[in-house]
């Protein structure tokens, strides 16, 4: 595998009703959230990490976008220490059969907690998440609980069209509009070939970027070679 470093729309389903208010727009996402100071990092997937990822996703059984948001939420605990991982996604709200001519907002944030301590494998935490993924058992924000410590994805995978092949734009890894944050990690993570991600994020600036990308690397191998593996060993 390799991260080359530079300095989430999940699918997952059909929209239905659910406990998350099926498609409600989350307004107070990071809406009370104080700011705090923070910098632009980029981590560039190679094809080669790309290709590890997708072996992954044949050992596992599990999309291989779901994996790299297991990937960088399982990193995130591992350098920082934590039995739990607070994420919010970007995912579609007008995904369901039928809905292709509907009006209404298309995406939002949602949100879920997942549990990654105790002894748990790699694998098992991410087969979780991608269950729930699957499954839309997330939540709207929870204004008084959030505080700020959530790491926010939203993946843009390359588009799929019948008779035609997209080009997407590389990402510039020199912009660095990042002053604030109002999360630890707000991440984009841009599909740029059927191999190649780059994910540009904001970070805290008592967060280091650096090793998160090292993380992510050593966690999509062993998501590839030994899912059994404990995270925090």
């Amino acid at each position: 595998a390799a991260a080359a470093v530079a300095n989430a729309t999940v699918p997952g389903g059909t929209a239905q009703a659910g406990a998350d208010g099926a498609g409600a727009l989350d307004l107070t996402h990071s809406a009370f959230n104080p700011r705090r100071p923070g910098y632009d990092h980029y981590v560039r997937l190679l094809p080669n990490c790309g290709k590890v990822l997708e072996v992954a996703s044949k050992v596992l059984g599990a999309p291989s976008d779901h994996l790299l948001v297991a990937a960088i939420g399982l990193a995130f605990a591992q350098i920082a220490a934590r039995d739990e991982v607070k994420l919010s996604l970007i995912a579609p709200m007008r995904d369901g059969r039928g809905e292709g001519q509907a009006v209404g907002n298309m995406a939002s944030t949602r949100h879920l907690t997942l549990f990654v301590g105790g002894g748990r494998s790699l694998g098992a935490c991410a087969l979780e998440l991608s269950g729930r993924l699957r499954r839309r058992e997330w939540e709207l924000c929870d204004v008084l609980g959030d505080d700020g410590d959530r790491v926010f994805i939203n993946v843009r995978g390359i588009p799929g069209f019948d008779g035609a092949t997209p080009v997407i734009e590389r990402v510039d890894v020199k912009r660095k509009p990042t002053k604030f944050v109002r999360n630890i990690i707000e991440m984009f993570a841009d599909q740029e070939t059927p191999e190649q991600w780059t994910l540009w994020m904001g970070i805290r600036e008592d967060f280091d970027g650096s090793a998160l990308a090292k993380a992510i690397r050593r966690v999509i191998w062993g998501l590839a070679s030994n899912p059994l593996q404990p995270l925090h060993s």
